[in-house]
């Protein structure tokens, strides 16, 4: 980082530098384990049922290829078997690891989702920064009870968080909660505009 050289830039960095002040780590309210919620049981069940169309688009593929005129067992048994244990392995391992590390977590100023199976991803949103939510159902959703809620930010082109697996009610529930606490304003300013009236 370059250094200031004249008393205008150092003038300069030091206004910077009072208007957005460095905050020290420790400062900072990290994220627990015990503070993600987490999601309804039936998006194991999701999650293992959108795995069925793999199965039933790859069983025709290797039945074809196990008529083929040309003697290729081992080949044509392969074809059959792959598709059909990798979709019981991640119906088995990937789906269950999946929805136990899927949670959210909402706290007075920013909500958390946290994904994964094998990599995973904490995605963070700043409440002030939502522009509007919406609860969203697919067909399996709807047979399975489950919604997810859509977060939308300022500047964004589509939705910046998805939080899946939601029971209906509790996804409209915390919707009506984010709203609730970006209609009130902060205590601090609620006493400063009581204090100038």
């Amino acid at each position: 980082m370059r250094q200031p050289t004249d008393s205008h830039e150092m003038a300069e960095s030091l206004m910077i530098e009072q208007a957005n002040p460095v905050l020290e780590p420790d400062r900072f309210t990290p994220l627990q384990e015990a503070d993600f919620q987490p999601v309804d049981p039936a998006y194991l069940k999701q999650l293992r049922l959108t795995l069925l169309p793999v199965l039933l688009l790859a069983a025709p593929l290797g039945w074809q290829l196990y008529q083929l005129p040309i003697s290729l067992p081992l080949v044509a048994s392969l074809a059959l078997l792959i598709p059909g244990v990798a979709v019981l392995l991640m119906a088995l391992f990937w789906a269950p690891r999946r929805y136990w590390l899927t949670g959210y977590c909402l706290r007075q100023h920013d909500l958390h989702l946290r994904t994964g199976a094998l990599w995973r991803c904490t995605t963070s949103v700043t409440l002030n920064r939502i522009q509007h939510l919406e609860v969203s159902q697919g067909p399996l959703e709807r047979l399975l009870g489950i919604a997810r809620l859509l977060v939308y930010t300022a500047g964004g082109s589509g939705q910046d968080l998805a939080i899946p697996g939601l029971a209906k009610a509790r996804a409209d529930q915390l919707r009506l909660h984010v709203l609730q606490q970006l209609g009130e304003p902060e205590a601090g300013e609620r006493e400063a505009a009581e204090g100038d009236a």
